[in-house]
């Protein structure tokens, strides 16, 4: 067993500001680490005006937040930042504004403390947020559905991750919310349709799977979002109409069935433990539909699902061994990619 460390977990990809404070033993470890404080803020409220997140108003929204964020994880533990002994943050992939808002405090911390950074790509660190609370070993097949990315990879190490496949379009995210927003719900859609679906007939109308035919596990869905425009724009119903909650529930239905036909390719014969995590992840069909149809597969705890601090520090404790030191760390920069869709086409 090696010795406890304490890490401060920086996470401002999109448009969630969050930061946590974790102690716990580095690398592949056995036991599970400990929040110590874990603190967020989301701007969905700012951005339903817009339906939709705008990148200029996150990053502003980022540097409102953090002060305060800050403040309150270190005086909730009485922990001063001297007292830390690594700094995760993530660096990509996101929107470059908002990811520099976080890389800049991560930069300013290491710099004034002499602290190491861990530069976290966050769609690892959605997969690996799996053992904050749950134990599950290597090799495993992964699932992030969230609303910039839809992936499958084989995880075999917490540094070693193969991807399987991609949406080659609109990942899964993208799909609910742009559908939402094509049936006048608010933003963001996708929980809203995941209630509404509740008192839905899932078959009630038949939207398309994208590539269904091409046998391997590329995903695309604006293929079902442009078949949910020309079947909205043919029947208007009422938001409040029983014909729209069957509406949601076909077209998550579509959404849910897709990632449910290429996770068999993934998976193929290994029979290996499924993992599933991203914003998507908390969605209560899809954790039902791949519960009925897959004998070993797991799901990131709700909490851990979206963009959060606490699966950037659990990811920095697990690869602490390439943390970078003062002065280097200050080099470190945003990258928006990590893959290009393109090559999956």
């Amino acid at each position: 067993m090696n010795t406890p460390k304490l890490v401060l977990g920086i996470e401002t990809s999109c448009d969630d500001t969050s930061l946590c404070l974790m102690r716990g033993e580095t690398g592949s470890y056995k036991t599970r680490p400990t929040i110590l404080s874990h603190r967020s803020f989301s701007q969905d409220d700012i951005l339903k005006k817009w339906k939709g997140v705008v990148p200029e108003i996150a990053a502003r929204a980022h540097l409102d937040k953090i002060p305060i964020l800050i403040d309150i994880v270190f005086s909730e533990t009485k922990i001063s930042p001297e007292d830390i002994d690594l700094i995760g943050v993530t660096t990509h992939p996101g929107l470059l504004g908002p990811l520099l808002t976080g890389i800049n405090l991560a930069k300013t911390l290491g710099m004034i403390f002499k602290k190491p950074i861990v530069s976290v790509n966050h769609l690892f660190a959605h997969l690996e947020a799996i053992h904050i609370d749950q134990e599950i070993t290597y090799p495993y097949i992964g699932l992030i559905v969230s609303g910039g990315h839809s992936l499958y990879m084989k995880v075999s190490s917490p540094k070693d991750f193969e991807v399987l496949g991609s949406t080659i379009d609109d990942a899964a995210g993208e799909a609910f919310d742009k559908g939402g927003k094509l049936m006048g719900l608010d933003y963001p859609s996708g929980p809203m349709i995941d209630k509404m679906a509740k008192d839905g007939d899932p078959l009630k109308y038949e939207f398309p799977i994208g590539l269904k035919d091409s046998k391997d596990c590329r995903l695309s869905y604006s293929g079902v979002k442009t078949s949910l425009r020309t079947f909205h724009e043919k029947n208007q119903f009422k938001i409040d109409s029983q014909e729209i909650l069957d509406q949601c529930a076909s077209y998550q239905h579509a959404i849910v069935s897709a990632l449910k036909l290429k996770m068999k390719y993934a998976i193929g014969d290994s029979k290996l433990p499924i993992v599933v995590g991203g914003g998507v992840a908390c969605n209560s069909y899809l954790r039902s539909i791949f519960k009925e149809s897959f004998k070993d597969v797991h799901f990131v705890t709700p909490k851990f699902c979206t963009d959060n601090g606490a699966m950037i520090a659990n990811y920095a404790l697990r690869t602490e061994d390439e943390a970078i030191a003062y002065p280097d760390h200050m080099d470190m920069d945003a990258k928006g990619r990590f893959i290009n869709k393109k090559d999956f086409k």
